[in-house]
Formats: structure tokens, C-alpha cells, sequence
């Protein structure tokens, strides 16, 4: 009752800004609710179109939180959006966004980019997973264009988002403009740094990753590594940072925090993760990946994957954290020609120039009438 009833004020609020106002064919809105400022590759296509001057920006962040004023305040931002939706030619987001889905019939002139914040196509996501295909509102509607990374990832793209393959563009992913820019700085210290960045998997506060999260870290904080380690723990966004144990050691830090993840992706010596598409990321440095997926059969199961995951990354899978964190310290030939071949499979573009190609295929929208 409360899904529809909000699905028919922001659909009836979309038509009625609509006709009280006028599309800017000038202006252009970057939106995501994933952070409370602009990361990743909305935030390098931003930082193209800063560079002109006659483009009118707008920018709306905010991270959703299921508290009660975390609602009111999310109701709040869908209002916002969904007017700057009707008053700007090109609307961008990066990840699931309620507002745009609730609109039954969006008119032509307002044109919505979907500039996913993952690369690859390792996990399903979106339509791809058949519980989301059964949802009464349907997930992922009103995309116009779609901004891919690479061709291989353009059926993922199509299934998740259930769009045509001709309304994908390849321009490689922005953010990774970042990596292939980064200069090989020498380490400042000697601690050897890991960052762990775990998958959400579900809205309720029995997600198993809570569990396997502090199982690792109470493992990590038992052992005493040759040389000082640290560990950076990047949780998702959906994530309550509150049910995570803090209290294991002071070599470990957690944060909750996309734009501090992807910097970290630089100085780290090596990543672990479950399914998370970020370690395809940090394969650009030919750096040790670490897998640690406790629930991998279940996984596997109730979401699944595009490829067989296992055979793909063709990198040994832990299943629980003592044998992770004994396997800490090895990189074998083997893991090091498997984590080049994904280097190789998911950089097809190394000029740095991604950014570059998405602004110049969003302009060219703004001067189409």
C-alpha cells in the first residue's frame, strides 16, 4: 500500500513539474543516492563538464538511511530529483534509484544515463536475479543510455537493465581513469596494507556478511604477521557500520566510505573481497586478490553469477577465515597470470581518456533537439 501510494505521488509530481516548467536543454543533473558527494564515475564526468561554461549543473548526494528521519529525508530528496529530472535534458545516476522508477511514462526530452558504479560481469544484479524481476515495481525502467566499460560486459548490462543492446555505449569505465593515472609512489612505512571489501547482500539485519565480516576480523586480530599489517575495512553503503565488532585491534580500521575505497585501491598490497566487482579494479596493479566467501555454494544459489565465478577468476576461494588469513601472505605464479588475464579482459582502454569519451557522448545529447 505505502509502495504504491508513493508510486503514484512521484509519477503524478514528475507530470505535474513537467508542465509547470520547461526542459533546460542546458542543463544537466548528476544524482546518486550511494553518497553524500559525488564518487566514481559521476564524479569524472562532473569534473568534464566543470570544465565548460555553458553547461548548467546540478548535483544531488545523499546516502539513504532506514531510520525514520533517514525516510523523510529520502522522501525529500525524491522530490528533488524528480524535479530536476523534468527540468534537465540529461539526468545521471549510478546505482538503484527508486524516484525514476516510479514514473509510468517519462517523456522523451528528459534523457536518464544509468553510469553503473561496478565494472564486469562477475555477480548478477538488477533484473538478472529473478526475485527483483517479480517485484510489483519494476527495478532499473526509464534508462534512455547505459555507459559500459567493455563490450564483454554489454549482456550483463542488457539482462540487468532490460534494455536494448544498441542503447548501451562502450566508453570504459570513468573512475578507472583514475587508476591508470595513479604514479607508483615508494611506501612512506613498512606495514603491509589490505583492504577487505565484503558484499551487501540483503536489506534485513540477519545479512550473513555481518557474520562472516567479524569472523575475519576476530582471525586477523589473533595473529601476529612478520612485519606490521594493516586492515582497512570498506563496507557497503547499505550496510549498518553498528553491527560490525570494533574492538578486535587497533591495526584495523572500518569505514564506510566509496570515495576513500577507491583511494585506498592505490596504496594497498592486496585485496580480499567475496563477490565485490572492485577487485576487477584493483587488478589493474597485478597485486595479490584474496577471495573469502564463506556462503559461496548459497551465493551462488539465490543470486548468482554471469560467468562460472570460480573458473573465471581461476583464484583459490576460502571458506572460512582461518584458512584466509593463512593464505595472507602467498601469491602464487599462478594467482599472478590469473589476476594479469583480468587485468588484461577488463582495462580495454588504457589512455585514459574514459571520462573523456563519456562527457563527449553526453554532450552531444544536450545538442540533439
Amino acid at each position: 500500500m505505502k509502495l504504491s501510494l508513493l508510486q503514484k505521488s512521484i509519477h503524478y509530481l514528475y507530470h505535474f513539474f513537467s508542465r509547470m516548467t520547461r526542459t533546460n536543454y542546458d542543463k544537466v543533473t548528476f544524482c546518486t543516492n550511494r553518497s553524500q558527494e559525488l564518487t566514481g564515475n559521476l564524479k569524472n564526468i562532473y569534473l568534464e563538464f566543470k570544465k565548460q561554461k555553458d553547461v548548467q549543473i546540478k548535483v544531488i548526494c545523499f546516502n539513504y538511511n532506514r531510520s525514520i528521519i533517514g525516510r523523510v529525508q529520502y522522501l525529500w530528496y525524491s522530490i528533488l530529483s524528480i524535479y530536476h529530472l523534468a527540468t534537465s535534458r540529461v539526468f545521471i545516476i549510478d546505482d538503484y534509484f527508486l524516484p525514476i522508477y516510479c514514473i509510468e511514462s517519462k517523456r522523451d526530452e528528459n534523457i536518464v544515463i544509468q553510469v553503473w558504479h561496478a565494472i564486469g560481469h562477475l555477480k548478477r544484479y538488477g533484473l538478472s536475479i529473478e526475485k527483483n524481476r517479480k517485484s510489483r515495481l519494476k527495478h532499473h525502467s526509464n534508462y534512455d543510455w547505459v555507459l559500459a566499460n567493455s563490450h564483454a560486459d554489454i549482456d550483463a548490462l542488457s539482462q540487468s537493465f532490460d534494455i536494448t543492446r544498441n542503447q548501451i555505449v562502450v566508453t570504459g569505465a570513468p573512475r578507472l581513469d583514475d587508476l591508470i593515472k595513479v604514479n607508483h609512489l615508494e611506501k612512506k612505512e613498512n606495514v603491509y596494507q589490505i583492504l577487505y571489501a565484503p558484499t551487501y547482500r540483503d536489506a534485513t539485519d540477519e545479512d550473513p556478511a555481518y557474520k562472516y565480516i567479524n569472523a575475519f576480523l576476530l582471525e586477523f586480530s589473533k595473529q601476529s604477521f612478520k612485519i606490521p599489517t594493516k586492515l582497512y575495512v570498506s563496507l557497503h553503503p547499505y550496510l549498518k557500520i553498528e553491527k560490525i565488532h570494533n574492538h578486535f585491534s587497533d591495526n584495523i580500521i572500518i569505514f564506510q566510505d566509496t570515495a576513500q575505497s577507491s583511494k585506498l585501491l592505490k596504496e594497498v598490497d592486496c585485496f580480499i573481497t567475496d563477490y565485490s566487482s572492485l577487485l576487477l579494479d584493483y587488478s589493474y596493479f597485478e597485486k595479490p586478490i584474496k577471495i573469502y566467501a564463506p556462503d559461496y555454494d548459497q551465493y551462488t544459489r539465490e543470486v548468482g553469477f554471469f560467468v562460472d565465478y570460480q573458473s573465471y577468476l581461476d583464484l583459490p576461494i576460502s571458506k572460512n577465515a582461518e584458512e584466509l588469513v593463512a593464505n595472507l601472505n602467498e601469491y602464487s605464479i599462478e594467482e599472478q597470470m590469473s589476476v594479469a588475464r583480468l587485468k588484461k579482459e577488463n582495462f580495454p582502454f588504457l589512455d585514459g581518456l574514459n571520462s573523456q569519451r563519456s562527457y563527449q557522448f553526453i554532450k552531444k545529447l544536450l545538442k540533439d533537439r
